[in-house]
């Protein structure tokens, strides 16, 4: 028995064994996999936004609920834990055809029609033929090109304004005017002290805000080694803690994300960073709700000063929402143009160390084409592939 290897060639070509499968299988998984976990990403979307924190409460069939059912799946995938990545969204743990159950049911499909071109009838027909080639890949049974085709033509028919609802929220990047005389817009544009600054954003159709915290990361202590190292001490938002205990905007938000961790080093060899954590609401759903959310923000603006200012007292203090982390940048020498490399990984949440579905690890501005391009789908702590642009 002799398992052959793919091999990677100049210009992002693959060689591939001759007696692999035939390359419509792999194209097969590669749109079943973005299908399926798009339709997720929009199923949640939706629960979210007309159930709030029940949202996992919808039915799947009989007596089974999204709670329920996932509940049991993540316990059994526990049992193997030493498998693959550690994902505790229960939204993973849903197939397609529940995907269908849920989307097309009497109880939910008046939530879920405005964002199909389509009969509920039409949709149902092509989500189930899109579920049977699905069905016959999981179980390893021989396809045809034929297949391929149909998935191609059904999956762009299905998810047409789909994309169009996640790429809005992926691309929320338009200030909110400032001359806006909503309610939610005076309370939270009002919010901002030494340490914490609140901006709005909104989605070009104005159905979706993102509520941005910035954290202006605090330097608690510096350390040089030589010439070409330094040592720090940082403080760190607490994004994990914040969802934990602030339900006004848990319960009320979609998602929750934070822009990765690339800072700069000033002349004087200083951290320059500034952390920024992401809070998408639908714009109901904010307005609604805007006095527990304006309650907890508040809060959130206040407590982090307190705590930043014990940590400038004693760095081992621990707060509720700011806690210290290391970080170092080295001088590096060894290449044509010298430069310093400073590495504040520690200050990324880690995906497994949040519980709530509402976090979904690190932002990333995609403003089309996310079905077929993302690399990064929220949930997974890993990019399933090369970005986009890697290709071009």
């Amino acid at each position: 028995m002799q398992w052959r290897e793919a091999t990677e060639i100049e210009g992002n070509s693959v060689r591939v064994p001759p007696t692999w499968l035939d390359l419509y299988y792999y194209e097969a998984l590669n749109i079943l996999f973005r299908f399926e976990n798009s339709l997720r990403i929009f199923a949640y979307i939706i629960l979210k936004k007309e159930l709030g924190e029940k949202w996992d409460n919808a039915a799947i069939s009989g007596n089974s609920t999204i709670k329920s059912e996932t509940k049991k799946r993540l316990a059994q995938a526990r049992e193997h834990g030493y498998l693959g990545y550690e994902v505790s969204s229960p939204m993973l743990y849903l197939n397609s055809g529940e995907l269908t159950t849920i989307i097309t049911s009497d109880a939910y499909w008046k939530h879920f029609a405005p964002y199909f071109k389509a009969t509920k009838q039409i949709i149902l027909n092509k989500l189930n033929e899109i579920g049977t080639v699905r069905n016959s890949l999981a179980h390893f049974r021989p396809l045809k090109k034929d297949d391929l085709d149909l998935i191609k033509q059904n999956t762009k028919h299905v998810l047409l304004e789909i994309e169009t609802c996640i790429d809005r929220i992926n691309a929320i990047s338009s200030a909110t005017p400032t001359n806006n005389d909503s309610e939610w817009y005076k309370k939270l544009s009002s919010i901002k002290n030494e340490v914490v600054e609140i901006s709005l954003f909104q989605s070009q159709d104005q159905q979706w805000v993102r509520t941005e915290i910035g954290f202006k990361t605090p330097l608690l202590e510096k350390n040089q080694f030589g010439t070409h190292y330094f040592s720090y001490q940082l403080g760190k938002f607490r994004t994990e803690e914040m969802l934990k205990k602030y339900d006004g905007i848990r319960n009320a938000c979609i998602c929750v994300s934070e822009i990765p961790a690339f800072g700069n080093i000033s002349h004087n060899h200083d951290v320059v960073f500034d952390q920024k954590i992401s809070i998408i609401f639908h714009q109901k759903n904010l307005s609604d709700g805007i006095e527990p959310i304006f309650s907890d923000f508040t809060e959130i603006a206040k407590k982090a000063e307190r705590e930043v200012a014990l940590l400038h007292e004693d760095r081992l203090t621990l707060g509720e929402l700011v806690k210290s982390e290391s970080a170092n940048a080295s001088f590096i020498t060894n290449v044509d143009n010298p430069f310093w490399s400073l590495n504040i990984s520690n200050l990324n949440t880690p995906l497994e160390s949040v519980d709530s579905i509402e976090f979904w690890g690190h932002r990333y501005h995609f403003s089309s084409n996310f079905v077929t391009d993302t690399n990064h789908y929220p949930w997974m702590p890993t990019a399933v592939s090369k970005p986009a642009w890697a290709g071009i």
